[in-house]
C-alpha cells in the first residue's frame, strides 16, 4: 500500500488558522448585516448596532485579536457602521466618522469607566503596599491549620478583598499569591488535592464574592451604568442588600462542593510559619494604615450615598485617589502604581460601555430581547418558567466569552429588555429581575479560559481544565437552582421579583 503525503505550504495553511478564519467570518457577517433589510420595528441606528454586535461577537468567541487589541476593533467597526447611518436628529443626514466616533468613544466619559479606572488604581496601591497579603496572612493565622478552615478563610478573603480592592482580576492574583505561600509553609505539592482545592476556591470564589458588591469590579460597575442609563440606577446599599445574601449562600455552596471533591484530611507543615511571613513584612506601615483609612472611608462613602451624602460612588472613588496622592500622606507613586494596572482592559471596558450604552439607547438591545422572548415562546409562561429559561439562556450564552466585560457589553442590554418585557407583563422590577440575569452571567464558569480569574489561577498548574470542568458544572446546576429558590423567596419578599 502506497501512501502520498500532501505538504501544503505555510501561508496557505495560516489561512485557516482560527484567528484568521475568526476575522474572515466577522468581516462577513457584518457586510450581510449591514446590507440586509431589517423590519420596521428596529430603527436604522439599531440594525447598524445590531451589525457590530454580530462582528465583534466573532472576534471575541474566537478570539482572533487579543481581548485589549479588540478594544479598537469595536472603535473602528463602531465608527465605519454608523458613519454613513442617518442621524435620528439630523433630518436623515449621514452620521458622518467625527460624530460616529465621537459616540464609540462615549464610554469612556461614563461614570462607570472613572469608577473602574479609579478602583484599578486604588487596587494597585493596596497590592503595592503589601496591606492585602497582611491582610490575608491575619485571615489565615485565625483559621488555623485544618484544611477546611483554611478554605474557609480563602473563601472569606475573597469577599473582604471584593469590598476593599474593587477589581476582580487583582483580587484573584492577590489569593493565588497568599494561596502558594501556603503550599509553601504546609508543604504541598501542586498535585496534593489541598492545592486544587485552595486554587479552585480563587478561581470560582472570587467571582461568586463580588456578586453582592456593586463596586467589586468591572463586570459589577459595567451592569450598574447599562441600568442607569436605561433608567433604573441602583444605590450601592440596595445592590448589597440585593445580591450579598444571594453571594453568601453561593459561596458556601462552592465551599461545600470543592470540600468534598478534593478531601484532605491533614497538613505536614506548622502555622508558626505564617507567623514567620508575617514577621517578615515587618510592622504595620504608617503607609499601610493611611491606606486602610483610605479604603473604609471610600467602602463607607459608598455605602451611605443618599443616606448621609449625595455624592455618586464615581466621584467618592476620584476623592479617594486624589486623597492616594497627597503629597503629605506619602502612600505611593504614579510610577510604582502603574505597573500594575492592566491598561488593555481599560480600553476594552471603555469601548464595551459605549457599545452597550448605544444598544440600549437605539432600542435594539429592546428589538433583540424581544425576538428572544417570541422565538423561546416566553410571553406564555408563568413567572418562575420565565425566570428559569432566562436564567439558562444567559448562563449558556455568557460560556461563550473569555472576558466578562464582553459578555456583559453584549448580554447585559438584552437582559434589560428581557427585564422590561417582564415589568409589563409580570409586574417585576427591571432591575432587580436584571441583577438575577446578571448573576447567571457572572456565575457560569466552566473552564479557565471563561474568567480573568479562573485563568490566573489555573496558570498556578495546580488543577486540570478536566477538574475544573467537573467543578464547575454541578455548581451552575445547583446555583441555578437556588436562584429560582430566591426568585421565590427572599427577591420575592423585597418586591423585585
Amino acid at each position: 500500500m502506497v501512501y502520498l503525503t500532501l505538504k501544503l505550504p505555510g501561508p496557505l495553511i495560516r489561512l485557516f488558522d482560527r484567528r484568521y478564519v475568526g476575522i474572515y467570518v466577522s468581516s462577513l457577517a457584518f457586510l450581510i448585516l449591514i446590507n440586509v433589510q431589517f423590519p420596521d420595528t428596529i430603527s436604522p441606528l439599531g440594525a447598524r448596532l445590531t451589525a457590530v454586535l454580530a462582528s465583534m461577537l466573532i472576534i471575541w468567541v474566537t478570539e482572533s485579536v487579543d481581548y485589549s487589541t479588540s478594544a479598537f476593533y469595536l472603535i473602528g467597526i463602531f465608527t465605519l457602521a454608523l458613519a454613513d447611518c442617518p442621524d435620528p436628529a439630523g433630518n436623515g443626514k449621514p452620521i458622518g466618522t467625527r460624530e460616529a466616533l465621537a459616540m464609540s468613544l462615549s464610554g469612556f466619559g461614563s461614570e462607570a469607566w472613572i469608577l473602574v479606572t479609579a478602583a484599578l488604581i486604588l487596587a494597585s496601591a493596596v497590592k503595592e503596599s503589601g496591606l492585602g497579603e497582611r491582610i490575608a496572612y491575619w485571615i489565615l493565622l485565625a483559621a488555623g491549620p485544618k484544611p477546611k478552615n483554611i478554605l474557609l478563610g480563602m473563601l472569606l478573603m475573597s469577599y473582604l478583598t471584593s469590598i476593599f480592592i474593587p477589581a476582580q482580576a487583582a483580587n484573584a492574583a492577590l489569593m493565588c499569591t497568599v494561596g502558594l505561600s501556603i503550599m509553601e509553609i504546609y508543604r504541598i505539592d501542586k498535585s496534593d488535592n489541598f492545592a486544587k482545592a485552595v486554587m479552585l476556591i480563587v478561581a470560582f470564589g472570587t467571582g461568586i464574592a463580588g456578586l453582592g458588591i456593586q463596586t467589586s469590579g468591572a463586570p459589577t460597575i459595567q451592569t450598574a451604568n447599562y441600568l442607569a442609563e436605561a433608567g433604573y440606577p441602583v444605590k450601592w446599599l440596595s445592590w448589597t442588600i440585593y445580591g450579598m445574601p444571594f453571594s453568601i449562600v453561593a459561596g458556601l455552596v462552592l465551599y461545600i462542593l470543592i470540600c468534598s471533591r478534593f478531601p484532605t484530611k491533614k497538613l505536614p507543615g506548622e502555622i508558626a510559619l505564617i507567623r514567620q511571613k508575617l514577621a517578615a513584612m515587618g510592622p504595620v506601615s504608617a503607609r499601610e494604615l493611611k491606606l486602610a483609612a483610605i479604603m473604609l472611608a471610600t467602602t463607607a462613602l459608598w455605602a451611605s450615598e443618599h443616606k448621609l451624602h449625595n455624592i455618586d460612588s464615581s466621584t467618592v472613588s476620584v476623592l479617594a485617589v486624589m486623597t492616594l496622592f497627597l503629597p503629605f500622606n506619602n502612600i505611593t507613586t504614579w510610577d510604582r502604581l502603574v505597573k500594575n494596572i492592566n491598561w488593555g482592559i481599560l480600553f476594552l471596558f471603555g469601548a464595551a460601555i459605549s457599545l452597550g450604552q448605544w444598544l440600549l439607547k437605539s432600542g435594539a438591545a429592546s428589538w433583540m430581547a424581544q425576538n428572544t422572548i417570541s422565538l423561546l415562546n416566553l410571553q406564555k409562561l408563568s413567572l418562575l418558567p420565565i425566570v428559569a429559561v432566562s436564567v439558562v439562556f444567559f448562563s449558556l450564552m455568557s460560556l461563550v466569552f473569555s472576558a466578562r466585560a464582553a459578555a456583559v457589553a453584549a448580554l447585559v442590554p438584552v437582559a434589560i429588555g428581557f427585564a422590561e418585557s417582564f415589568a409589563r407583563s409580570h409586574g417585576v422590577t427591571v432591575w432587580g429581575c436584571t441583577l438575577m440575569f446578571y448573576y447567571a452571567i457572572q456565575y457560569s464558569v466552566l473552564l479557565p479560559v471563561n474568567t480573568p480569574m479562573s485563568m490566573i489561577a489555573y496558570s498556578t498548574e495546580t488543577f486540570s481544565a478536566r477538574e475544573m470542568l467537573l467543578t464547575g458544572a454541578p455548581l451552575i446546576v445547583v446555583l441555578m437552582l437556588i436562584t429560582l429558590v430566591f426568585a421565590k423567596t427572599y427577591w420575592h419578599w423585597l418586591g423585585l421579583v
